[in-house]
């Protein structure tokens, strides 16, 4: 008797252990995955492995609190990030094994091939998405897609007042890639520049281009006082500045897309690139952007691209918004709390704001405030603000 009631005790300890170590095991198991599609090899790398690890410390700072406070469960932080090579086929391969795979539900798609190429899928799947991208993705009917920085239309108007107020000559060449996105940046450049009394002319090229001195070459026939790379990726960025001052080009070179100066530093020479205007996402003496690229620094060897600061605010504000809107399932409620999380204040304390219904027919853009610095013995300094 006593011995088949100590057996029926072990049995039901162990049974409950049991239950006690799937429930800890279940607790453990809640994960929230955020998937980041862009180029992590080639050209575009620096913008993406810089997204990569702004995903990766937001995640840790949630984490090291013991997760995501959602509702009455703490989630844990998973970044999940695949290289599309800057191809939109990549992309849409990346996005098939996040959704069905990964079960991913929030995601950031970096370059404008991969927004354009996946929109659809994301408004049919209600996947709630953050995009960089400058390609005109955005519009009325968009309601699970959302830029987490200012697009072009909102900032390069008072980069061209700027350059009014700082060089000297009004004509303008803009190079740009031939795609989505520089396509939108070349447009929106024109029209500021010329709002601001610029003579512009346009040039494109191929995002798989190395050799630009025949393009360089048609380029100085025209005598430009300024040329805008535009949004070309930082590497090629570089390549077209030493190839510009190879030519003999002697006069200014700036970059109204996507920032880069230290890719482009890298990649034509301290000599060549001093003095290139770029538009920037960051104060490199920020104390909120210094502890960013300290981290990025010490986990990758080098200094970070300044794009890892919108990439941060954006995360952030979906985290923000997943916490507010009580849910990790209906992307439609946390999509609707964007707007009672915004307006809150940068990583390095600069308004971020919601917006884009004059530009789209919606309110889904995250608009932010951009920096305009030179490249000064190898190293960007900030000389102004866009508005």
């Amino acid at each position: 008797m006593r011995t088949a009631f100590i057996n029926a005790t072990r049995q039901a300890l162990l049974a409950t252990t049991a239950s006690i170590a799937l429930l800890a095991g279940a607790a453990q198991a809640q994960t929230l995955k955020i998937g980041l599609i862009g180029p992590l090899t080639g050209p575009g790398a620096p913008w993406g492995i810089a997204a990569v690890e702004a995903a990766r410390l937001l995640a840790e700072e949630a984490n090291a609190k013991g997760g995501l406070q959602v509702g009455t469960k703490k989630y844990k932080v998973e970044p999940v990030s695949y290289d599309d090579k800057y191809s939109s086929a990549e992309s849409v391969a990346a996005y098939n094994r996040l959704v069905n795979q990964d079960g991913v539900k929030f995601m950031v798609i970096m370059t404008g091939a991969a927004t354009m190429a996946l929109k659809q899928n994301v408004e049919d799947d209600k996947v709630l998405a953050l995009t960089s991208s400058y390609a005109k993705a955005l519009d009325k009917n968009t309601k699970y897609m959302y830029r987490l920085y200012s697009d072009p239309d909102q900032y390069v108007g008072s980069f061209a007042e700027w350059l009014k107020n700082n060089v000297k000559g009004r004509k303008v060449v803009t190079l740009n890639p031939n795609d989505e996105t520089g396509w939108h940046v070349a447009e929106a450049a024109e029209k500021a520049l010329k709002a601001n009394g610029f003579e512009v002319h346009k040039e494109l090229f191929e995002r798989s281009q190395k050799d630009f001195q025949p393009t360089l070459t048609k380029i100085m026939a025209l005598k430009p006082d300024l040329i805008d790379l535009g949004s070309t990726s930082p590497a090629t960025a570089g390549l077209v500045v030493r190839q510009a001052r190879e030519l003999g080009y002697d006069k200014l070179i700036s970059k109204m897309g996507g920032p880069g100066p230290r890719d482009i530093v890298a990649s034509a020479g301290t000599k060549a690139a001093e003095g290139t205007i770029n538009m920037l996402y960051a104060d490199p003496a920020n104390p909120g952007y210094r502890r960013l690229a300290d981290a990025y620094k010490k986990a990758r060897g080098q200094e970070a691209n300044e794009i890892m600061i919108p990439y941060y605010d954006g995360m952030n504000v979906m985290l923000q918004a997943i916490q507010q809107a009580g849910t990790v399932d209906d992307t439609a409620k946390v999509a609707a709390a964007f707007a009672k999380v915004l307006p809150m204040k940068s990583v390095q304390g600069d308004d971020l704001r919601l917006g884009g219904m004059a530009n789209y027919g919606s309110n889904t853009e995250f608009l932010s405030v951009n920096y305009i610095g030179v490249i000064r013995e190898g190293q960007p300094v900030v000389v102004g603000k866009t508005k």
